[in-house]
């Protein structure tokens, strides 16, 4: 019999490498049948043997991992209009907004839809090799350009977009709610936002490009600039698109609220109503923008304005005794300011009391602050990232379970404190702190004139290194109440109590000489003499 060398048979423990063939099956020389080494007979070659033919698996083609040009321009839409179903459905479900915002969000989102509706059916030929922009500021640019409304490229909704359209939702439908508290409810993870891809389907995230994923997936902190400056590029293109004429703001009860969460007196309310009619402020958006925005082209920072300049008008953040002419003025009650800002800092320390990080900090934790953590600290924030970055949706591997997630029933219980207060209460008890440590001021009445009076000697602050010692907490307070940086609101204040001196000057102009448009006087613009610039441009608060 005719042997061929080959390699260890291995079945049984035997060594032999030798092996013959029976009827187109290998054998070693000890009987043992070779696995998966046949032979096939040729039907034209009967009789004959040694010729080896392997039987080939069936030839599957494989589908494309991503869609490209139409179809990944709908599903891309399809994925954005999850994030804005989401988005709303945790506005209603979890933070008590009405159930409608659903359908006015879907309306507004519809008619957004319709400029796309030309891509999604007619692609061009240069679809496939369109060129995409990333949702998140660089170093050179801030954040991207919006829908243009005019040219030839149609540029993608941005994942800020998704946020704005919510805001805009609430704003018509008069809730009162500012832009600052949806740039807290991200923070917060109240608003599905940061890593956003996580919540999709991974059906839908393996099938879209990864430039569409770049555009949704964020990297970096989204600042409340941002989004006030994305609700007026939105409010613009649905003005200048779609014939919309947004409403002004819900005036009282935001103007309500922010007076309670500054602390300050009622009487601030009747002095901002007066001073919105000598400014002119509207409250409303702006039909057009002549070149870039300023702060003031934005409602809620006109609002603030206001509210800033009533505050240094009836009560000042300098020591000078001004002396009101009656008792019923408000400037018959004075502020201590370094209780004020006491009361201010207790406020904003209320969940980081008790040693917690604190809801909305966990994604401002950098890896200097890990070493000075606590225990508890480094559960909740170990908590905090397995809920917001571990993907569940891939496959686990075999070695995880060696180390599980999530708090054990003891631990849960040792983080677990007394429940928050809520905002509301601690608002409330705040201002009682204020209110009821405020001093009075002696009324003299108007006979002595050297006497200085409520309003006299007003001090302007044209920087944010003009600000005093006791100015500085409340304007930063102020600041983050309606989501800007305090250089912004420095400016924006500076700018509008310059409208007010100007319209001083003309009134004392009147008084002398009977009528100011006769006079020569020189006339500049506000920003020549501000350097006003961009919102966007000055991003450092202290």
């Amino acid at each position: 019999m005719e042997y061929t060398t080959r390699g260890v048979c291995g079945q049984e423990g035997c060594r032999e490498t030798r092996y013959y063939l029976d009827n187109g099956l290998w054998f070693c020389r000890r009987g043992h049948q070779q696995e998966g080494r046949q032979v096939e007979e040729e039907p034209d070659d009967f009789g004959t043997q040694g010729k080896t033919n392997r039987v080939k698996k069936a030839v599957t083609e494989k589908g494309a991992k991503t869609y490209r040009g139409r179809q990944a321009y709908s599903l891309f839409l399809q994925v954005y209009q999850l994030i804005l179903w989401k988005q709303c459905h945790a506005l209603v479900q979890s933070r008590g907004f009405p159930a409608q915002l659903e359908h006015v969000v879907r309306d507004l989102w519809a008619l957004r839809l319709e400029t796309y509706s030309d891509k999604i059916k007619n692609p061009s030929e240069g679809d496939e090799e369109i060129e995409f922009f990333s949702s998140q500021p660089t170093a050179d640019q801030e954040e991207p350009d919006l829908v243009k409304f005019g040219g030839k490229n149609l540029q993608w909704p941005r994942l800020v977009d998704s946020v704005g359209l919510c805001y805009l939702g609430a704003f018509l439908m008069r809730l009162p709610v500012g832009i600052a508290d949806f740039h807290r409810m991200i923070m917060s993870g109240d608003i599905p936002y940061i890593r956003i891809t996580r919540s999709i389907p991974r059906e839908m995230r393996d099938k879209l490009p990864q430039e569409y994923l770049s555009i949704i997936e964020t990297t970096r902190l989204l600042k409340a600039e941002h989004l006030h400056k994305a609700v007026l590029q939105l409010s613009l293109l649905y003005r200048h698109k779609f014939g919309i004429h947004l409403p002004a703001l819900n005036l009282p009860p935001i103007l309500y609220h922010h007076i309670r969460r500054l602390a300050l007196p009622i009487d601030i309310y009747s002095a901002v109503k007066r001073l919105q009619n000598l400014l002119g402020f509207s409250f409303e958006f702006p039909k057009s923008l002549a070149g870039r925005s300023r702060p003031h082209d934005l409602p809620e920072i006109q609002l603030i304005c206001l509210i800033v300049i009533s505050t240094k008008l009836l009560f000042p953040f300098d020591d000078l005794k001004r002396y009101p002419t009656s008792a019923k003025e408000p400037t018959t009650q004075v502020i201590d300011w370094k209780l004020w800002a006491q009361a201010q800092r207790h406020f904003d320390s209320r969940e980081t009391a008790r040693g917690r990080i604190g809801k909305g900090n966990e994604i401002l934790v950098n890896e200097r602050d890990v070493f000075n953590m606590t225990p508890n600290q480094l559960d909740e924030y170990l908590d905090w990232y397995e809920n917001n970055w571990l993907d569940n949706s891939k496959a686990s591997n075999p070695l995880s379970d060696l180390f599980p997630l999530g708090p054990t029933g003891t631990d849960s219980q040792e983080v677990a404190g007394p429940p928050d207060e809520d905002d509301e209460e601690a608002i409330g008890s705040m201002l009682r702190t204020v209110t009821q440590q405020m001093k009075s001021r002696k009324v003299i009445a108007e006979d002595d004139l050297d006497i200085p009076r409520p309003g006299s000697m007003y001090v302007r602050y044209k920087m944010e290194s003009d600000l005093p010692e006791n100015a500085r907490p409340f304007y930063e307070t102020a600041a983050k109440v309606v989501g800007v940086s305090l250089s912004t609101l420095v400016r924006a204040v500076s700018q509008a109590e310059y409208k007010i001196m100007r319209w001083l000057e003309d009134q004392r102009r009147i008084e002398l000489y009977g009528d100011a448009s006769g006079m020569e006087f020189a006339k500049f613009d506000s920003s020549d003499d501000m350097g006003e610039q961009d919102m966007t441009d000055s991003d450092d608060s202290s």
